[in-house]
C-alpha cells in the first residue's frame, strides 16, 4: 500500500513541478519512484492472490515480477542507444515502402 501511495505522490509532484527544471528536485523524486516502485514490485504476490502469500511457493511471484522488472530496466539502460538507433531504421523503413 505504501508503494502505491508514494508512486502516486511522486507522480503528482512530477506533474506540478513539470515546467520548473528543477534538477535537484527532479533526482529527488526519481529516487523516491524507485523507492515506490520497489515496494509495490515487493507486494506483487499479495495483489495477485489477495492474500498473505510471501513465504510461501506463490510468494515468488513478487520475486519473478522484481528479477523481470529488472531485466527490462537493464535492457534499457545498457542497449538503450542501439534499441533506440534500431527503432529509428525500422522507421525510415516502413517510410520508404
Amino acid at each position: 500500500m505504501w508503494g502505491i501511495l508514494l508512486l502516486l505522490l511522486v507522480g503528482y509532484c512530477w506533474l506540478w513541478q513539470a515546467g520548473r527544471h528543477s534538477r535537484a528536485l527532479g533526482r529527488v523524486l526519481a529516487f523516491l519512484y524507485g523507492v515506490g516502485a520497489a515496494l509495490t514490485l515487493d507486494e506483487y504476490a499479495l495483489w495477485l492472490n489477495l492474500q498473505d502469500v510471501y513465504w510461501e511457493r506463490e510468494g515468488r511471484a513478487s520475486i519473478d515480477a522484481v528479477l523481470l522488472f529488472s531485466a527490462l530496466l537493464t535492457m534499457g539502460f545498457v542497449g538503450g542507444r542501439f534499441l533506440h538507433a534500431l527503432s529509428r531504421e525500422a522507421v525510415r523503413t516502413l517510410r520508404r515502402a
